[in-house]
């Protein structure tokens, strides 16, 4: 038996039982009756204790001070996260430690840390919606009956599950080229990575400053150039031009368009691409 608390449901219990239920069906109850609880197999974000050795995931006690480096406390999705997540990568067919290390950070810099913060009471006025804000809208009205407020529990876990499971796809692929990417990154010459094929790159170079642009294949007709941060973006004499007007500031003659904030741009061939990326 799973077992969370009863009334209003907020982001971090969804999610953490989204993310128990990828590995294991278990019935959910939802109560604060301090009986069922202690009966309970698995514990999330009730019962005043922390202990994952008995799968105990509460984070409200004052006994409880865990945080992360950056300093943002943890919430249940983040424990559960930090304590299942290696499984569910696994169970999702990603292999090697150093990938899942990568992934298991990449979910958590990307979605969970911002839902343990906003339980946390972060960001209480920050008025732009957030996942937390979403889920949170889920709930029944308080005139509802308990009836309706269950529905609308299942439906919230639904959601979050796939929320989920795009982020963990994602971190996947991101995981399973790293590698490769570290090693290519070795091979930066005058702050431009030139990469053989189109790898997901994006993320990977936000944690490299020393890449200012990026040169790649889009397709089997393309390169693209990406720059890594609005410091790097292309010079402005390039920037919202298209083909003729762009070959004719550039002296290229395949080039095809440079984004109008500079941060990318698309040409025929590689030499072109690199001429690109070269200028300032």
């Amino acid at each position: 038996m799973l077992v969370t608390h009863s009334g209003r449901f907020h982001a971090d219990e969804v999610f953490a039982i989204a993310m128990i239920l990828m590995i294991e069906d278990r019935e959910v109850t939802r109560t604060r009756d301090d009986e069922i609880i202690q009966q309970a197999n698995i514990v999330l974000d009730v019962g005043a204790e922390y202990n994952p050795q008995t799968l105990r995931f509460d984070h409200h006690q004052n006994s409880f001070t865990r945080a992360r480096e950056d300093g943002t406390p943890y919430a249940t999705a983040g424990l559960v996260w930090e304590h299942f997540g290696e499984r569910i990568l696994a169970k999702k067919g990603l292999e090697g430690d150093y990938e899942k290390q990568f992934a298991l950070q990449w979910v958590d810099d990307k979605l969970i840390r911002d839902i343990d913060a906003v339980d946390n009471g972060m960001f209480t006025e920050d008025p732009r919606p957030s996942v937390s804000m979403l889920v949170g809208m889920m709930n029944a009205s308080s005139s509802d009956d308990i009836e309706q407020q269950e529905a609308a529990f299942k439906e919230a876990v639904s959601f979050t599950t796939g929320i989920l499971n795009n982020f963990i796809k994602a971190a996947i692929k991101e995981a399973e080229v790293v590698v490769e990417l570290e090693a290519c990154a070795k091979n930066v010459e005058a702050g431009i990575l030139t990469l053989e094929k189109n790898l997901p790159f994006k993320d990977f170079i936000r944690s490299h400053p020393e890449i200012t642009r990026v040169v790649y294949p889009r397709s089997a007709e393309q390169f693209g150039v990406f720059c890594n941060g609005s410091i790097n973006h292309l010079p402005e004499r390039f920037r919202g031009l298209r083909s003729e007007e762009l070959n004719a500031i550039s002296g290229l003659s395949d080039t095809i368009f440079c984004h109008k904030s500079g941060f990318m741009a698309v040409c025929l061939s590689l030499e072109s691409a690199l001429f690109m990326a070269k200028s300032h």
